[in-house]
């Protein structure tokens, strides 16, 4: 979505990795650019699906503001979309990978920032896609920074899924407790209930532990005892009283 036209250049240049020279005219709102930045969305949507209606990231998608300013109402693309595999990539990160566009910032930020080197680009041409090297899971400590970089849906929030839209939440400013750092986030709500803590930057990092610190405030288990089932859901230990009744019930029959 970088290309530019360069004066007496015979085809558009990418913008972002072009040199600057002197007295060059540069054109960014040419026909010859808008039809090029048609042409790409078209292929970024070849095996894109079209399921924003229930989609996490609708509404905040660099996807479809890319789509409304430069796409076309038209496809030439007859063929049927090809389907991936979701992945597994820890408790706290949701993978649909039949939306990725293969934009490799996951992978850039598991070797180069977090030094994981977990995700990697595996197969070639229509059949790329984003996997891990290994069946190990995306363990770091800032690892859900991930959900922040991915520019569509295909990685998103497990903890956030299907709980607000952007436009139903209100947002708050404000710094982080958690270290000493005073990192700069964003609080968002939705009526009494905090959903989802974001950095306020898009280049800032912020820890899982600050990500996920609201869980405390919205279940107080310091009233009440929670446990969490096989979907890392928590639930309240009074909805386990019978069975572990008969848990007790069983191991005194079994000292018996």
């Amino acid at each position: 979505m970088c290309l530019v036209e360069v004066e007496k250049a015979p085809k558009p240049v990418v913008g972002c990795a072009t040199p600057i020279t002197n007295n060059v005219s540069i054109y960014t709102d040419s026909p010859l650019v808008k039809k090029a930045r048609e042409n790409v969305i078209e292929l970024l949507l070849l095996n894109h699906p079209l399921d924003c209606p229930i989609c996490d990231q609708a509404g905040e998608c660099d996807l479809q503001e890319q789509t409304k300013k430069f796409g076309s109402d038209l496809s030439r693309f007859l063929k049927k979309k090809r389907v991936v595999e979701d992945k597994n990539f820890g408790i706290t990160i949701k993978t649909i990978m039949t939306r990725c566009i293969h934009c490799t910032r996951c992978v850039r930020f598991s070797d180069e920032i977090s030094g994981s080197f977990v995700f990697g680009t595996l197969n070639r041409g229509n059949s790329t896609e984003i996997s891990s090297y290994k069946t190990n899971i995306f363990n770091s400590e800032i690892s859900a920074n991930i959900i922040d970089l991915c520019p569509v849906g295909a990685l998103t929030s497990k903890q956030y899924s299907f709980k607000a839209r952007p436009w139903e939440i209100k947002t708050q400013e404000t710094i982080d407790c958690n270290d000493s750092l005073g990192s700069q986030i964003i609080v968002s709500t939705k009526e009494t209930e905090i959903v989802r803590i974001q950095p306020k930057l898009n280049n800032a990092i912020i820890t899982d532990k600050t990500r996920y610190v609201f869980d405390s405030l919205n279940k107080n288990r310091i009233k009440k005892i929670f446990v969490k089932n096989e979907n890392y859901e928590l639930l309240n230990i009074d909805t386990f009283k019978d069975k572990v009744k008969s848990i007790i019930n069983t191991s005194d029959n079994l000292k018996k």
